[in-house]
């Protein structure tokens, strides 16, 4: 196959079966795959600082504890944190990301955002446990959105989880906030979910799909951890094929030393996309990476299957499967190439890296 791109990265023509191709001017060789830019649909790309902080498999409650710690009392200047937010957005440019759903508490990230070269997709997230200041959470959050949006950055207000959330914020991200104040959260809504047996409560599945669906054009459930069969058919039940399940498995690795039920979620056809969460509880921000995890778990899996979560399907999680996320003529999915790549048997290697060339 030869793919023409222009210096835009728009694809304008493929050609198939195409003979004599080392003869053609202008053509570039590679060895190993192209695939279309990848997305990573979960990170936190503000706690970027945090890289090496918290210590692994310590389980979520004392994960939360770590994080709440750290934010009480560390020095990091904002200026400092948006370099190293900077810096991984770089990175993860240059490794072939281009597309990153990023759960948002901090605004000295929004420069490193700008500058980057990748779609940010927003969440703002809003936390409420005591349930005293539900309605001042919901309209600051919207207030922030917006100000993202003004900067442009696609941004939603979304719940953070269901352990973060009283009933009263909850009701206001699924939409009793129109009648209430006018307001709405609305586009595609991100949240935690399953990701603990400790926190969440048995009643996590129902509070969470009541909270859902009005008003959004996407549902990204993030982790799914401990997420069983009955879990994920409520939410498809409700919202069909706008949901996408969303494993972190290095993350959930690192916390909990557990992967998701991916062959459940198979099973079940939902559609999964890849996270890297951010580095409080990973050591890279890279979907590759993300891939090598998955498939030295589950070497079964097809890695053309694999290749699907990281760029059509997260593409589509995110809501910009019309110009990313596959090769078709009109679309700018970035061209990208796996390296080190046992081609004989199809799959990743350790060494196996992403590499961006459009």
């Amino acid at each position: 196959m030869v793919i023409s791109v222009d210096q835009n990265g728009t694809i304008t023509d493929i050609e198939s079966d195409v003979k004599n191709t080392d003869s053609l001017e202008g053509v570039e060789f590679y060895g190993g795959i192209l695939i279309p830019g990848m997305s990573n649909c979960h990170c936190h790309i503000e706690y970027s600082y945090v890289k090496g902080m918290i210590a692994r498999g310590g389980g979520l409650p004392e994960f939360i504890r770590s994080i709440i710690e750290i934010k009480r009392t560390n020095e990091v200047p904002d200026r400092e944190k948006c370099r190293m937010a900077s810096a991984w957005s770089r990175k993860m440019y240059d490794e072939g990301i281009v597309a990153v759903g990023d759960h948002n508490n901090n605004d000295y990230v929004y420069a490193a955002k700008q500058e980057s070269g990748i779609f940010w997709r927003t969440f703002v997230e809003l936390f409420d446990v005591d349930g005293q200041s539900a309605d001042e959470t919901f309209l600051d959050g919207l207030k922030r959105a917006e100000h993202h949006r003004s900067l442009g950055l696609p941004a939603s207000v979304i719940p953070h989880a269901c352990y973060t959330m009283d009933d009263r914020l909850m009701a206001l991200t699924g939409g009793a906030a129109e009648a209430h104040c006018g307001a709405r959260a609305e586009g595609i809504v991100s949240i935690h979910y399953k990701e603990s047996v400790a926190l969440g409560g048995a009643d996590e599945r129902a509070r969470v799909a009541a909270s859902l669906g009005c008003g959004r054009t996407g549902v990204l459930l993030v982790h799914c951890i401990y997420a069983d069969e009955g879990d994920i058919d409520i939410m498809t039940d409700k919202l069909g094929d706008k949901v996408t399940v969303v494993p972190c498995p290095r993350s959930n690795i690192y916390i909990e030393n557990r992967l998701p039920d991916i062959e459940m979620l198979r099973r079940k056809g939902v559609r999964i996309a890849l996270g890297t969460d951010g580095l409080s509880s990973n050591e890279v921000l890279s979907v590759v990476e993300e891939l090598k995890c998955v498939s030295a778990n589950m070497p079964h899996i097809p890695l053309a299957e694999m290749l699907g979560w990281a760029t059509v399907n997260g593409a589509e999680a995110l809501g910009i499967s019309d110009r990313a996320g596959s090769f078709e003529v009109g679309k700018r999915p970035g061209v990208v190439l796996l390296e080190n790549v046992d081609m004989h048997n199809m799959r990743l290697t350790s060494g196996t890296t992403g590499r961006r060339l459009v």
